[in-house]
Formats: C-alpha cells, structure tokens, sequence
C-alpha cells in the first residue's frame, strides 16, 4: 500500500503524524510545566511535627502580610535531613536566588482591596484555619485563591462589621462601575444574571441590594426581545418555560384579558371544524392546555360516547376505525378507551 501511495500523500500522512506526536507530547508536559518547583507541605510541618502557623508566618500578628520564612529559619533542622536528600528536595530548591520563596498562594485580591492580618488575627481574635480552612493537611500550596468574598461578607455579617464598599475597597463605592458595565450592559446582563456566575462582579445585590431595582426598571424599558415576532408567536414558548420572568410586569390576569380577545395563532381553519383538529394542540403530543382561558363552559373530554356493549377495551380499535371509516376527531395515536369506556 505505501509503495503505490503518491510521494506528495505520504509526504503530507508523515508531517500529520509529526504533527500529532508534538501535540501529545505538549499535552504530557503540562502538569510538570505548570508547577516547576517544589511545593512546600503544610501537613508534614503542621501535623507531623505540630510547628504552629506563627513559626514560619512570624509577623501575622503585627503586620498586614502574614511574612514568608526566611532559608535561616529552616536550615536548623534541614541542614540535618538534606544531605540524603537529591538536590531538587533540599530546602535550598524552595528559594530564589534573592532567598525568597518561590511558590506563593495568589490571594485573589485586586491592587483597590485593602486586607490586614494583624487586624483579623490579632484585633479580630480570628484563627487562621477561618479563612485558609484545611491549608494544614495539604502537601501542596494552593495556588488558588484562599477565600472567597461571598464568605467574607457572612463573616462581616456575623461580626457586625458591615459590607458598605470602603470597609475593604480604597476606591470601590456606590458610582463605581466595573468594566463589564461599560460596553453593551443593558442589553448583555440579563445572560450574566442567568448564567449563575460566582464573579463579584457578576453578583448584582452587591450594588443593588434587592430585585426592586431590576422590576422597576422592566417594568419602563421592555426588554430587547419583545419585537413584533415575541408578540404575536413566541412569547407563549418562553412563558411555559420561565413564567416567573413575565410576571415581572405581567400578571395572570392581563394573559387572560388578552387571550380572551385575541384568538391565537394556532386557531387556524380547520381548527374546531366537524374533524375537531384541535385535539392535536394537547394530544401531539400531550401538552397542558390552557383552553379554560377562554373556554371555561365547554364540555369536557368525559362527554366521549361510550364503548358499545360487544366492545371491550382489549380491542384494536384502529382495526374498524379509521381503516377506511371517517372518524369524528383526528386519530393522535393515543389510547382510545382513554376517552372512550
């Protein structure tokens, strides 16, 4: 086969297969390259050998930043366990040239928040696992942020600190606008509203504290999707989906008003003649129907002629009916004796 293949298609079979072994080779590396150093485990210095928070973060109780431990602070015990140790596992390999450490968990916190350890340690009284949790089980330093704001505004809460903007914030206030606001947010946030995010700056009741504001501004501006099309086909879609969003301005009582002189698109001819096609709104397939609207003394489905007595249900009704015999209805493939007893 590869002697009759044309030098031009193998050719082009061998830089797809080069091309192919580089990129599950990248995909191989990613871990290693994504954490080059070693990593420093809390659990083997706070749990195996019980060294307090304070013995390496020494200026937690008296300064904003909790301090990193110098290579002088670790060599006392490490000049003693390294020497067996291959050179990437000795103290030294978790230090810069300028003896700083290395890897150092991202707070998370923008250059506008202001955070001081002294403060929650020392004036606060707080313990350090209230914010870093498990950090004293971990063999790695997370790199992820340590706490979340949604928890720390429930610790706030808690402690009547309070959440106003300046509590944590230098420049944040009320008239402050994130830069999401900035391009297109009138018409783009209701999909931020509904995605769920977890983003502050995602999350409206920070500024807006209830849904008052978002009712009274919907209930003025209609939203972008109300066109003519909305209208007259589609909002009777949207509503059996998500109801709760039209009652924002709508109430049941105007649907009804409405619907009681406006006949819908689907009342189409043929739609209440002598074949009765109206069956097939709920029975192709079955939907809930919401006839009463309008119609609120029409017989029920319980007025169905009943089976004649050498009939029984085990019968194949569609064996007489419908085989060449007019029937009154349309035949949705549902259960005849259903209706019919």
């Amino acid at each position: 086969m590869d002697v009759l293949m044309p030098r031009r298609t193998r050719s082009r079979w061998l830089w797809l297969a080069l091309a192919s072994w580089l990129l599950v080779t990248a995909c191989l590396s990613l871990p290693t390259a994504r954490r080059s150093e070693p990593s420093f485990p809390h659990r083997v210095h706070v749990v195996d050998n019980q060294l307090a928070c304070t013995f390496c973060h020494g200026s937690v109780r008296s300064s904003d930043t909790p301090g990193m431990p110098p290579p002088e602070l670790c060599a006392p015990c490490h000049d003693r366990f390294d020497p067996n140790k291959p050179p990437e596992r000795r103290v030294g390999a978790f230090f810069g040239p300028d003896s700083r450490y290395r890897t150092v968990a991202v707070s998370g916190r923008g250059d506008d928040v202001r955070f001081s350890h002294r403060t929650h340690v020392t004036s606060a009284g707080l313990d350090c696992t209230t914010c870093h949790g498990d950090i004293a089980q971990q063999e790695d330093v997370p790199l992820q942020p340590l706490a979340k704001k949604s928890e720390c505004m429930q610790c706030h809460e808690r402690h009547g600190e309070g959440n106003a903007c300046s509590v944590c914030h230098r420049t944040v206030d009320r008239d402050w606008l994130p830069d999401t606001h900035r391009t297109s947010w009138v018409r783009f946030h209701g999909e931020h509203v509904r995605a769920g995010s977890e983003r502050s700056v995602d999350n409206c009741s920070l500024c807006h504290q209830d849904a008052t504001g978002c009712n009274a501004c919907h209930q003025q501006q209609a939203p972008q999707d109300h066109d003519q099309s909305f209208r007259l086909r589609t909002h009777g879609m949207q509503a059996s989906i998500d109801r709760s969003r039209c009652a924002v301005c709508h109430t049941q009582d105007s649907c009804q008003q409405c619907h009681e002189v406006t006949r819908p698109q689907s009342h189409r001819a043929g739609f209440g003649n002598n074949q009765q096609r109206h069956c097939v709104g709920c029975h192709l397939p079955l939907a809930d129907s919401g006839c009463a609207v309008c119609h609120r003394d029409s017989p029920g489905h319980a007025t169905a002629s009943p089976l004649p007595p050498d009939h029984v249900p085990s019968m194949n009704c569609r064996a007489c009916h419908g085989n060449g015999v007019r029937l009154p209805h349309p035949d949705g493939g549902h259960l005849c004796t259903a209706c019919h007893r």
